[in-house]
Parts: C-alpha cells; sequence; structure tokens
C-alpha cells in the first residue's frame, strides 16, 4: 500500500539544492556535474566506497577503437537487447560513451593498456573489440575510486556515509521536495530542489545472489510509496559463476573463468 511521507509543518535540519541518494558510478557522476552549478548532497548508505560498482569485474564497452564506430555499437546493442532495448536512451549512451570515457582517464581512471594504448577486448555480442578493463577484473572498483576522488575536491558536493534514506518527502501537491535520513538512529528531514535517487537494484530478495549486502532496493520502494511509476522490475543480473558457502554471501568469481 502507498503511503507517501508529506512535508506538511515539518522543520527542516537543512536544504540543499539537490541531494543525489546512492554513491555508486551513476550517484557520483550526478553529483559531479549538477555540483557546477549548485550544492549537493551525496548519501552513502554505507562508506563512500560500497556500492554495487565496487564488485562490478566486467569492462565497460565504448568505440574508441581504430577499428569501431559508434554506429556499429548501436546496432550491436539493438540486436542484444532483442526488442527489449529503449533506442533512444541506447543512442546517447554509445555516442556520449567515448566523451564520458575519456572524462573518466582524465579524472584518473586507470584502465589497462598495452604501453601507451588503450586494451579493448571483444566479448559477448559485441563485433568489434570495444570492451576496456582495469586491473583485469576490477573495472567497477577503479572508475568508482576515479570518481569519488573527483568528488571530494568538489567544494559543492557534501557527503552523508552511513546514512539510511528512509522515505521522500512530498509536499501538498505530490511533488517529491526532500528526504528523511536516518543516522546514528536519529531521523532527519532534508530539503531539496530535487532528489535523483540513484540507489541501485534489490538482488538481495533473492536468496543466490552476487549483489552486496546494500543491495535491498530502498530506492524503488521509496519511490513506489511517494507514487512514482515503476517499470522493468522483472529484470535482475545474476552471474553464472559465483563460489557458493553455506552461511555466506555468495562470492562472485572472475568471468575469465566463462572464458
Amino acid at each position: 500500500m502507498r503511503n507517501p511521507v508529506r512535508l506538511g509543518n515539518v522543520q527542516l535540519a537543512s536544504k540543499f539544492d539537490f541531494i543525489v541518494v546512492g554513491a555508486g558510478v551513476a550517484g557520483l557522476r550526478a553529483a559531479i556535474e549538477l555540483a557546477n552549478e549548485a550544492s549537493v548532497l551525496l548519501i552513502a548508505k554505507q562508506e563512500l566506497t560500497e556500492s554495487n560498482t565496487q564488485y562490478a569485474q566486467g569492462g565497460v564497452a565504448v568505440a574508441l577503437s581504430d577499428e569501431d564506430e559508434v554506429s556499429l555499437h548501436l546496432q550491436d546493442t539493438i540486436r542484444a537487447g532483442d526488442g527489449l532495448v529503449d533506442v533512444a536512451a541506447a543512442e546517447v549512451l554509445v555516442t556520449d560513451g567515448p566523451t564520458r570515457i575519456q572524462e573518466l582517464i582524465d579524472w584518473g581512471t586507470q584502465f589497462d593498456r598495452e604501453g601507451t594504448k588503450l586494451t579493448f577486448t571483444r566479448e559477448a555480442a559485441h563485433s568489434r573489440s570495444r570492451v576496456l578493463h582495469a586491473q583485469g577484473d576490477s573495472t567497477g572498483r577503479e572508475m568508482g575510486r576515479a570518481l569519488a576522488a573527483k568528488a571530494r575536491t568538489l567544494s559543492n558536493i557534501s557527503f552523508a556515509e552511513h546514512a539510511f534514506t528512509t522515505d521522500l518527502l512530498t509536499n501538498d501537491n505530490g511533488t517529491c521536495c526532500g528526504i528523511e535520513l536516518l543516522i546514528q538512529e536519529t531521523r532527519h528531514h532534508v530539503a531539496a530542489r530535487a532528489v535523483l535517487l540513484a540507489s541501485g537494484g534489490a538482488g538481495q530478495i533473492y536468496s543466490d545472489t552476487t549483489n552486496p549486502a546494500v543491495a535491498t532496493g530502498d530506492g524503488i520502494a521509496m519511490a513506489y510509496r511517494a507514487g512514482a511509476e515503476l517499470s522493468d522490475l522483472e529484470f535482475f543480473q545474476f552471474h553464472p559463476t559465483a563460489l557458493s558457502i553455506l552461511g555466506a554471501p555468495r562470492f562472485l568469481l572472475s568471468e575469465a573463468l566463462r572464458g
């Protein structure tokens, strides 16, 4: 049952232009962009370094090699999606990809190289060698490290670690205008012009998942309670190679095992 939290006459503890809930690559990159023009509160449920991003062993695909083209990357993406791809979104992804990867490099991301040249591999449904890796199977961790370091240099970004966002605040018109935040068992209300949810998925609803303990679908539930429309809830990623030990979290084994 939906039960939106109304702002009403609650006295707000503080106010920012934007609040970003989630500190993976999506949340970090959004906060960096927003900080160009406004104040940003970036919220991490645990440490800034703990998110699904840190566990992403696979590489990142981008049409940057001499043999590749953005149009080919788009074709491969649409074909692999088997009719489910949002073509407009895919066009943005592949077109902006080269610029964004170069941006990450400029901010200190160390992708694997042979000499001075980036190393691209051909994987999965890609028709060209276009997948970059960092330290072999630590691509997500390295990208997250570089983005976090960049974010910490920006004075417009404030950080709240070990902070659990419990609900979105809405006004009488149903418009989101802030969040309810739990820090060390104390509740805080923080106002903002807009709230961006980058809080990841809900892999932990399954007993067998390689998602970390923080992937509990909080943002999805908050958005639903606030009246947002949800879509594509059936899509979960499951890695076929994991270490299963009774009583322990599933541990993702290197994708190299799959050839």
